[in-house]
């Protein structure tokens, strides 16, 4: 049996969301899943070719079929295998389906200030610092929402505007990826963190009406930050004060309306 064959074979998952939006804490709970192989940012990491992908499309289609999925396949546990990388929405959808692949996709939403806001604290500014440019969408790629004159836009702006992209593509996956004959489950971070939200993830993600689950362990992910800000940057940096976040924000929401 080749890799597609094992992996056809078997329930693939992953994640469209931004970073700094709960996805350690949805791969933990994963984890408490019977038959769930949850990995965050498995290798091979698609951190590494994210940005020659973002400047050649088309190279995604190859990295997948050449790299990804014969490494998943090789390391296949369980029944299912999810994935909740924040990078497989920036490039990497429309290849896997081409690919003759049909994952399901859990939507993990945020709001898109506290998501900026986050990323400000710890430096991952899109376009402008080496981390952001090594995780992010910026304002130069393709396919994304205009910024505008994106090199006048302060620090918080061009987070909230990669939080606001990123909302973008969620809804437009959503409509897209069913008319493909993919499953989609939306959750919300403050949904994710109560515990009556977990049979029904782990329902999508097995595909079975009765998971089982390890209430014990998932009471004890659900008790701790999963992704403390401790430890991503050498300082945290709080962002504008709230007054000050609101005008910014408005510059920013502007351009997705037009």
């Amino acid at each position: 049996m080749d890799a597609f064959e094992k992996l056809r074979a078997h329930r693939l998952i992953f994640t469209i969301t931004p970073g700094r939006s709960g996805s350690k804490l949805l791969t933990a709970l994963g984890q408490c899943i019977s038959g769930v192989q949850a990995v965050h940012e498995g290798p091979p990491r698609m951190n590494y070719v994210l940005r020659g992908i973002c400047d050649h499309p088309p190279a995604a289609r190859w990295w997948l079929e050449s790299e990804m999925f014969p490494a998943i396949a090789s390391h296949l546990e369980g029944t299912a295998f999810f994935e909740t990388s924040h990078l497989f929405c920036k490039g990497f959808i429309e290849p896997t389906l081409d690919l003759g692949l049909r994952p399901s996709f859990v939507i993990l939403t945020r709001p898109a200030r506290e998501v900026a806001s986050s990323l400000f604290s710890i430096g991952c500014v899109p376009e402008r610092t080496g981390i952001g440019r090594l995780v992010l969408l910026g304002p130069t790629d393709s396919n994304v929402q205009t910024a505008g004159d994106w090199q006048h836009r302060s620090d918080y702006q061009l987070c909230y505007w990669y939080a606001k992209e990123i909302e973008r593509r969620q809804t437009a996956y959503e409509h897209w990826l069913l008319s493909q004959g993919c499953e989609v489950f939306r959750v919300e971070l403050t949904e994710l963190q109560e515990p009556s939200t977990l049979p029904r993830l782990a329902q999508f993600i097995t595909g079975r009406s009765d998971p089982s689950i390890d209430t014990v362990g998932a009471a004890a992910v659900l008790s701790r930050n999963q992704n403390p800000k401790i430890g991503l940057a050498s300082e945290i940096t709080l962002p504008p004060p709230v007054a000050e976040l609101a005008s910014q924000e408005a510059e920013v929401d502007q351009v997705f309306t037009e």
